[in-house]
């Protein structure tokens, strides 16, 4: 059994071989389980929903505008330009689960993308629940953190804008939430993950 500890030699934050007493309790997978996919899919959107209409409330109650400016190359270069966004935060979000990975593990990164989500996984060790946690919540502060703080200080397209990569960015969480819901509060224990990008199995110390 290799340990992979981090820099400071103390602590282990992930396994090469899985250790003895540990046995599977859950797993999930966002690309061959197409329930499952379904599911995930179903939750953002309601998630963006939800967090699309609190926005609203909060910030666009008094959003107004005339018909005289609305116009096509406007709202072209407006579609344009979330478009290329959503692309650039997409590929950001997954970088930040990357580089805790890294940080933590110091092991070979997987990332790709498939009908029902995009993912980076650590697929040749077991992590703690500690770096498992790390890694998924950490796009979730940093992208949160930079698209709602500006929000309350520019003006109304500017913080529709970023409203839009906002909802998107929640939404795009679910994924991460369920796995930090059932390391949080659903699977007690001595817990490890394994996670491939797509498929996270879950294990815990029964014995030995």
């Amino acid at each position: 059994m290799r340990k992979n500890p981090t820099a400071k030699g103390n602590t282990v934050n992930s396994y090469r071989n899985l250790p003895e007493g540990y046995e599977t309790v859950r797993e999930i997978d966002a690309v061959g389980n197409k329930r499952f996919a379904v599911g995930l899919n179903a939750a953002a959107l309601l998630i963006s929903a939800l967090s699309g209409t609190l926005l609203y409330f909060l910030r666009f109650r008094r959003f107004t505008f005339t018909v005289d400016e609305i116009n096509f190359g406007a709202y072209l270069l407006f579609t344009l330009g979330l478009l290329l966004s959503m692309f650039v935060y997409l590929v950001l979000h997954e970088l930040v689960h990357g580089i805790v990975y890294k940080l933590m593990t110091r092991e070979k990164l997987t990332f790709g993308i498939s009908f029902s989500c995009a993912y980076c996984g650590v697929p040749d060790v077991f992590v703690t629940k500690k770096t498992a946690l790390s890694a998924l919540v950490a796009p979730f502060a940093v992208f949160t953190v930079a698209f709602a703080l500006p929000i309350a200080f520019v003006g109304d397209y500017a913080a529709l804008f970023l409203s839009f990569l906002l909802v998107l960015h929640l939404g795009g969480c679910s994924g991460d939430l369920y796995d930090m819901i059932l390391l949080l509060f659903v699977i007690k224990g001595d817990v490890l993950m394994k996670d491939t990008g797509p498929k996270q199995t879950f294990y815990v110390r029964t014995g030995g």
